[in-house]
Order: C-alpha cells, then structure tokens, then sequence
C-alpha cells in the first residue's frame, strides 16, 4: 500500500488519478460527528482527509474551530474562502443554530457547498459569490483549470500558475453587515483564507474587528507577513499559531521566526479561557 502521507504533489494527482473516489464520502474527524460531503474525483480537501484516515488536512485547525464554535453564542459565523465548505458545514451543522456566511469567488466551489449543504439537510448557509476585500464595485480574481480538481488557488493575487481570469463583485464585509442588517448582530467568528488576498480583507472589515471582537482563524502563506496582519487587529489581539500535525496552539512572542504552518488563530480570548474550550495543547 502506498504510504500516501509521503506522496509529493504530481504523485498524490497520480494517485488520485488510479484510485477516483466519486459520491457522497462520510468524513470521520475523530471529535467531531460525521458529516458528508459529496465528491467528483475533485475535491481536494476530501480526498486529503479521505486517504489519510481523515487525519491529513489542517486536522487541528477543523478540531479548533469546532471547540470554538460549541463556546460561543448565537453570533453570526463568516467562511472566507469558503471552496466546498467544510468549515461552512462544520459550522452549520454543530454550531448553536448560528447563521452562516459563506463567501467564494468561484462558482463551481459554491455550487458544491450548495449540494453539500443539501446532502447534509443545514438551512443555516448562505452563499455568496463575492471576494471580501476592501471596496465595493468590482475586482478580477486569478485561477487555474486542471483535469479532476476544483482549483483551491484562485486569488485576487495575480501568481504564476493562475493563467485565467474572471471580473467578480467585491465587497467590504463591513458594508456587507449594514446592508444586510447583521451590523446590529454579533460576528464571532471568522475563518479566512484567501491565498494572499487577507490584508485587503482584513482592511474592509475593520468596523467588525473593532466592535465585535470575533475570533479568527486565518491562512497566511508567508509567515513575513504575520507582523503586518497583526497590525490590522485592534489592541488586545493574541496571535497563536495553529500546528495542524500535533494538535498545537504556540503563542506567537515575535514575527520573523519562520514556521512550517499557514494557519493563526487571532483572539481577544486569555490563555486561561482558550485552554478550557480548545481540547489540545497551548504553549
């Protein structure tokens, strides 16, 4: 048996290539109850969890999400980024009947959070097909198109490989509440990954960082830049470092360390609070 976990990139494609995993795939993260999320033979991120033992993908970031999610209240939930919904779903389905925003700039990602919404019967998800940045009007966004894969890269960030571009609405999160009267609702959470796009994001919500005070979780690729996403959370802001291979919060002192991991979480909570609601370790 393949030892899929040591498998570079061109020959996880291989693989997946030899072994198609095509219908309704039951994701089994240990903590969190099963859900369902439908597949194509595409989908990266279940065919990550899937030949992995529904270990091998941003497994301490889901189980994260999930303790803060059963912690907070009735606020409003956003999923930047959201590709087919897996913190969406997570969301909506474990959450306290919280409303769900799911935000992406591609349509065939929101189509299927949309039939995986259905699958797993949640009417508490809405999506929007918009990239969250710092204006309103309209922006072009970047991808790829690849034979058997839903493209995880599209940005607002030109970069190498995206070779086609599409016009997309844009849209400030902060005018985003007044519209749709959530202003007058608490956001406490966020989970945000917009492959290199986040500081724009984080600029047009500033209104929500401020009053609200969410909880986010963020992917930021380049650990360079940590310094100037923190710049942009009000005071009071702690910055941990999410290590998705052993269960691990590291409190973040400094910000030119390099680290192997691209997610943070970013919180107003104290140390002594997170350790009763996140079930592993917290340095």
């Amino acid at each position: 048996m393949v030892n899929y976990r040591n498998l570079n990139i061109n020959q996880k494609k291989k693989f997946w290539r030899e072994n198609p995993l095509n219908g309704e795939v039951e994701i089994k993260i240990e903590g969190i109850e099963n859900f369902i999320m439908y597949n194509e033979n595409d989908d990266t991120v279940v065919k990550e969890l899937y030949w992995t033992n529904h270990k091998g993908w941003e497994l301490t970031s889901l189980l994260l999400w999930y303790d803060l999610l059963k912690a907070n209240n009735d606020g409003v939930i956003y999923d930047i980024g959201a590709y087919t919904g897996i913190y969406s779903l997570i969301a909506a389905k474990f959450s306290k009947g919280n409303k769900v925003f799911a935000f992406d700039i591609q349509t065939n990602t929101l189509n299927r959070l949309e039939k995986n919404k259905n699958i797993n019967k949640l009417n508490n998800i809405c999506l929007i097909n918009a990239a969250c940045t710092n204006f309103n009007g309209e922006t072009v966004f970047s991808f790829c198109e690849e034979d058997n894969i839903i493209s995880s890269v599209a940005s607002l960030i030109k970069k190498p490989t995206n070779d086609k571009s599409k016009e997309i609405e844009a849209v400030s999160l902060d005018s985003f509440d007044n519209e749709n009267n959530i202003e007058n609702l608490i956001v406490e959470l966020l989970k945000i990954d917009v492959e290199d796009a986040e500081l724009d994001t984080l600029e047009g919500m500033q209104r929500i960082l401020k009053e609200n005070k969410p909880d986010v979780l963020i992917e930021v690729n380049n650990y360079k830049k940590v310094k100037k996403v923190r710049r942009l959370f009000p005071r009071g802001y702690t910055v941990y470092n999410i290590d998705d291979d052993n269960l691990l919060l590291k409190k973040i002192r400094w910000y030119k360390k390099a680290s192997k991991d691209r997610n943070y979480l970013f919180t107003i909570k104290k140390m002594k609070d997170i350790k009763k609601i996140f079930r592993g370790t917290i340095e």
